[in-house]
């Protein structure tokens, strides 16, 4: 085993066996970077540093090829992104290390709030119909105090280091496109885009909105300008994996044609606890 590389948080990668890992401790998971063919030994050295590591969960994106391998090794099928690698999908296996974090909670509301999502309905028209006056942009260094003061008022916790302004100011500089959402020079709502830019997606993450201007298309609007940059960077397929008991964030996915595929199950740790994340995934070919 080597380990190569820590970042802010201190969670670092590995190799086991040449395949390449990611240790996050804030998640108490271990995520498979490498999606090509892994022997089952190979899984078995994995779930045991999951262990070492008191990780309750390992999770992978790969080809439908190796799925048969990781569901003989205990994994399971949690959901699937159209297009991942450059357009070939990608299946999201887990494997759970801790019996109990496999179990949802309150899984009949979480249906229903996607049954909601999927009800017919407009899709979204940028500029909305809200009276409310604001300007949408790309953000700069200069906003890293807002943005850090903006997810410190929405999120308790969170699955990546959003507190830390020296990981904003590194991720914008590398590889996550920021949007922000500004009303009288205040920022009051924002969104990112963590771009892939090898397989040709992007993660829509990173969406908070102050509580006095939700539900007026603030959060569609950055969506909406995000994609527009992201088709013309030529990025082939979105995704999104929101809270599932988040009515807004998965209402306004849907709104802008995301189709709604699985449920990752306790898979981050946001607002205190581990929480379930819903799949969206969107082609940019079609749009």
């Amino acid at each position: 085993m080597k380990k190569f590389q820590c970042d802010i948080e201190d969670n670092c990668y590995f190799t086991i066996d040449k395949v390449k890992i990611y240790l996050d401790h804030m998640n108490k998971r271990v995520k498979i970077l490498d999606s090509g063919s892994i022997p089952i030994q190979t899984l078995d050295k994995i779930k045991n540093f999951a262990s070492v590591n008191q990780a309750g969960k390992i999770l992978c994106n790969t080809v439908l090829s190796e799925v048969k391998l990781f569901t003989q090794a205990g994994f399971c099928i949690e959901g699937k992104i159209d297009g991942f690698f450059k357009g070939a999908d990608a299946y999201c296996v887990s494997y759970f290390m801790d019996s109990k974090r496999k179990i949802s909670e309150n899984p009949e509301q979480k249906d229903k709030i996607i049954a909601q999502c999927l009800m017919p309905d407009t899709r979204h028209t940028a500029g909305g119909s809200s009276t409310l006056s604001y300007s949408i942009r790309t953000a700069t260094q200069n906003d890293i105090g807002e943005i850090v003061a903006l997810f410190s008022t929405v999120f308790s916790t969170y699955p990546t280091p959003v507190y830390d302004e020296e990981y904003i100011r590194q991720t914008m500089n590398e590889k996550i496109l920021y949007k922000v959402a500004q009303s009288e020079g205040k920022i009051i709502g924002m969104a990112s885009a963590d771009m892939d830019s090898k397989n040709r997606n992007a993660e829509m993450t990173d969406c908070a909105t102050y509580p006095d201007y939700r539900g007026k298309g603030v959060l569609s609007n950055i969506i909406h300008e995000l994609e527009e940059e992201l088709k013309n960077r030529k990025f082939i397929a979105l995704y999104s994996l929101s809270r599932a008991v988040n009515v807004g964030v998965n209402m306004a996915l849907c709104k802008h044609q995301y189709k709604y595929r699985g449920r990752l199950i306790n898979n981050c740790n946001i607002c205190g606890a581990f929480e379930d994340m819903n799949i969206w995934v969107k082609s940019l070919d079609s749009f």
